[in-house]
């Protein structure tokens, strides 16, 4: 099955297929890039957009504004193509970077960390969270520490499409 996958919830632009991945590091205003790095990703992988058959995005945690970019592309090219939609958790494709057991963190306001605990093997397997902790308490839970790492967009791609063969669709977006 072709899926694109999208994150934007992060610092980073993260692209994927099960085949391929990008991750820019924008900062801000992905917006301003997210359509032509997509149109550009697709280009490098020999994908028409015509030929997708689903559409996955990363829904969060992350920053309400570049969260809602994501999720809005997402489902606007998944209406427009005619495909489904859906979502998977930034912090389990950031998980997917590890094996054994994985704390992905992403940064908050105020020295607080939105963190998760995985249990990393084919695939990472939710054990706890998310929650909003305080750094010092981030660091203090067991495991390998992914803080900041853009999320993989092939770990994106492959566990959309596990939600989707499931019967699963839409998103549910976890903001900061």
């Amino acid at each position: 099955m072709r899926v694109l996958a999208v994150d934007t919830a992060t610092p980073y632009l993260v692209l994927g297929t099960l085949e391929a991945e990008l991750a820019l590091r924008v900062d801000r205003g992905h917006n301003a890039r997210l359509a032509e790095a997509v149109r550009a990703f697709l280009g490098e992988t020999g994908t028409e957009p015509e030929a997708l058959q689903a559409v996955v995005a990363g829904q969060g945690p992350g920053s309400y504004t570049g969260l809602r970019v994501g999720l809005a592309f997402a489902q606007g090219l998944a209406r427009a193509l005619g495909i489904p939609a859906v979502g998977v958790d930034t912090l389990a494709a950031v998980a997917a970077r590890g094996r054994g057991t994985v704390v992905p963190g992403l940064t908050a306001r105020n020295r607080q960390v939105y963190a998760a605990g995985y249990r990393t093997e084919a695939e990472p397997r939710l054990e706890w969270g998310p929650e909003k902790l305080d750094l010092g308490a981030y660091l203090a839970r067991p495991g390998c520490h992914l803080l900041d790492l853009p999320p993989s967009g092939r770990a994106l791609a492959r566990l959309g499409l596990a939600r989707l063969r499931a019967g699963e669709r839409g998103f549910r977006p976890h903001y900061l």
